[in-house]
Formats: structure tokens, C-alpha cells, sequence
């Protein structure tokens, strides 16, 4: 009989982690082992973070004797888990983001309502420019967006305080709600 875990360590150490992930899935289908499923949780790793797996290895395996340590390595993995999805995540929705310079390409094509229509319906705009996010404040107005306009004016006068478009904005806003068109 062959010693898979043995071959597995010596494929994880030279990180050839799917042939590891095979031998330590063979162990495991061999006798069902905690430590053994720890071991292809860390070829998973080692698929995506070489770095991390060994020094994820090295720890466990330094500290095998220690009486709470699969305990702990599951809850450590589990973490990192759930790190891992958050970003990952987060990538999706950025990946799903329309830039404002894709925005205003679309604006040509199909108008401003159009396309500030489609960005709410399908995820979310990056203005990462000032005068850029000016503008659209004032395209959200000019297209009869006022409650919307004045909801972000609310939200980022802080950092705009002292700049002239966004003070000229205001006075425009304050010239809706005098006219109570709000």
C-alpha cells in the first residue's frame, strides 16, 4: 500500500499542489482524517497563494501536538474563507460598474434619462474625477432629478465646500426649492 499522504507532502512542498490535493484526497478517501481534509483546504490555498499555503503549512505543521490546533486551523481557514468571498465579492460588483466616461458614451447614444436609468438598474457608476461628478450633479438637475441632486449635494458638501461649480449648483437648487418645485 502506498503512503499517499507521505507523496502528498512532498508534492505540497514542492508546490505542486494539485498533484498534492490528489494524494491528500486519496489519504482521505482512505481513512477519514480532520488533519487530512486541512490538507486539501491548504492545496486549495496553494492554487491561488503558494506563499500563504506553505506558511499556513509550516504553522500547522510546527504546531500539530498542540491539543486545540485543528480546531484552531479550521477557524483559521474558515476566516480566510470568508475573506476570500468578500473580495472576491467586491471584484464582482466593480466589475459591474460603469466608468463615467463609459456613462457619457452612452449618454450620446441613447440621452441622459436613458442611460442614468440603465446605471440604476444594473449596478453602479464610478466618478472618480470632481468635475466629472459635477457634471453629473448638474446633468442630474437639468434632467429634472432634484431630490436625487440634492440628496448627493447633502451628502458630499464637505468636500466641495469652497469649490465654484458645486457653490453654483446650490443657488440653483435653492432656486427649486423657492419656486417649490421640490
Amino acid at each position: 500500500m502506498q503512503n499517499y499522504k507521505k507523496i502528498a507532502i512532498e508534492h505540497f512542498l514542492k508546490m505542486d499542489f494539485k498533484t498534492a490535493k490528489l494524494y491528500f484526497s486519496l489519504a482521505y478517501e482512505k481513512r477519514k482524517n480532520k488533519r487530512l481534509f486541512i490538507f486539501v483546504s491548504l492545496c486549495d490555498i496553494g492554487l491561488h497563494s503558494p506563499q500563504e499555503a506553505l506558511l499556513l503549512f509550516e504553522f500547522y505543521k510546527d504546531n500539530y501536538k498542540l491539543k486545540f490546533i485543528d480546531e484552531e486551523m479550521e477557524e483559521l481557514l474558515k476566516i480566510r474563507e470568508s475573506k476570500h468571498q468578500k473580495a472576491v465579492d467586491y471584484n464582482e460588483d466593480e466589475n459591474k460598474a460603469l466608468n463615467y466616461r463609459d456613462f457619457l458614451e452612452s449618454e450620446k447614444n441613447v440621452g441622459f434619462k436613458r442611460s442614468f436609468e440603465n446605471v440604476i438598474f444594473s449596478g453602479k457608476l464610478i466618478i472618480s474625477d470632481r468635475e466629472d461628478f459635477i457634471e453629473f450633479l448638474e446633468k442630474l438637475l437639468d434632467n429634472g432629478y432634484i431630490e436625487m441632486t440634492l440628496n448627493y449635494i447633502e451628502s458630499v458638501l464637505p468636500h466641495f465646500s469652497n469649490h465654484a461649480r458645486f457653490i453654483k449648483l446650490q443657488e440653483r437648487l435653492k432656486g427649486y426649492k423657492s419656486d417649490n418645485k421640490l
